[in-house]
């Protein structure tokens, strides 16, 4: 099942990349629960469903242009997907790339609980793994 949850967080990606909002808003579960890392500009936690897209969508206006990334394998972790991201995007101003780590945990087939961190290793003593 777990590889399952790669492929789902593989599907997100896609839908991010593609602009596809209504795609993305599919891949949560209707009580998802979204905690960005410390510091991030609208701290959250944000909760269901509704309250996560509006995020997702305020975030996409700030660019003209914006892709995830992710940086080396997706890990497989039971019911939990951990990906280290780079964020990059293009505006009027100079480029962006946030890179950041997030815990994506999986419930019926959909993302239930998003948890962000800058540190990829803190992401990684969260769940127990090491680098």
């Amino acid at each position: 099942m777990s590889q399952e949850n790669v492929e789902i967080v593989k599907a997100a990606i896609a839908e991010w990349n593609a602009g596809d909002m209504d795609g993305l808003r599919e891949v949560f579960d209707p009580d998802v629960i979204v905690r960005l890392p410390e510091g991030w500009p609208e701290p959250g936690p944000f909760v269901g469903r509704e309250a996560v897209m509006g995020q997702w969508e305020r975030n996409r206006e700030v660019w003209d242009a914006d892709t995830l990334e992710p940086v080396g394998d997706l890990i497989d972790a039971g019911d939990r997907v951990v990906v280290r991201w780079i964020w990059r995007g293009v505006a009027r101003g100079p480029e962006s790339h946030l890179e950041f780590t997030a815990v994506y945990t999986m419930r019926k087939g959909r993302i239930s609980y998003q948890e962000s961190f800058w540190d990829h290793a803190e992401a990684l003593k969260a769940l127990g793994l090491s680098e």
